[in-house]
């Protein structure tokens, strides 16, 4: 009897979806910034529906913290040998600036190519160096930023920026098609 009481809740187990993360293979997934991005984006598993399921996992998620002056600020890195941004998200809790702190600590030169309101800030990496780039995103939405050189976005070096909150009062939209916002 005690075996097919094991054997049922075995069966019983090996169905569930949080049974299946026990596998030493999921465990080794499970890192503290994929944790960060799966609780941020919880839908980031669903096949062809995010991209940044797929393209962040590996570079995870930071939240821009508020300064007295009102500028959000937040530290990406370059890690050596690996073409990512780290974190690779963003996430502002609501519109506006943002200051984005750059350590490149590859070998290679890069450049960081920042969304701001229409234009695109350049923020230029020589290898082993940092700088700084302020950016204005005046809505919520979703802005992507990579690096141009070499194909190193094509590889995996992009990033994103989520812009939390209200959508824009009717009055006060662009006569533009609705554009797609974090909580859609």
């Amino acid at each position: 009897m005690a075996r097919a009481t094991a054997f049922a809740a075995c069966l019983l187990l090996c169905g569930c979806e949080y049974f299946r993360l026990l596998r030493p293979k999921s465990l080794k997934q499970l890192n503290p910034r994929m944790v960060a991005l799966v609780n941020e984006l919880p839908e980031v598993d669903e096949p062809n529906k995010e991209i940044v399921g797929r393209l962040f996992a590996h570079g995870g998620l930071v939240h821009a913290e508020e300064g007295d002056d009102k500028v959000m600020r937040v530290t990406v890195r370059v890690p050596p040998d690996e073409l990512i941004w780290e974190p690779s998200i963003i996430v502002m809790p609501h519109a506006g600036d943002l200051e984005v702190e750059i350590h490149n600590q590859d070998a290679a030169f890069h450049i960081a190519l920042m969304p701001s309101n229409g234009e695109r800030e350049v923020l230029e990496l020589p290898n082993h160096t940092a700088g700084k780039a302020r950016i204005h995103l005046g809505e919520p939405g979703l802005y992507w930023f990579g690096c141009p050189v070499a194909n190193h976005a094509g590889r995996g070096m992009l990033g994103l920026v989520i812009v939390r909150g209200a959508q824009t009062p009717e009055q006060a939209q662009l006569d533009r098609p609705r554009q797609r916002r974090p909580d859609d």
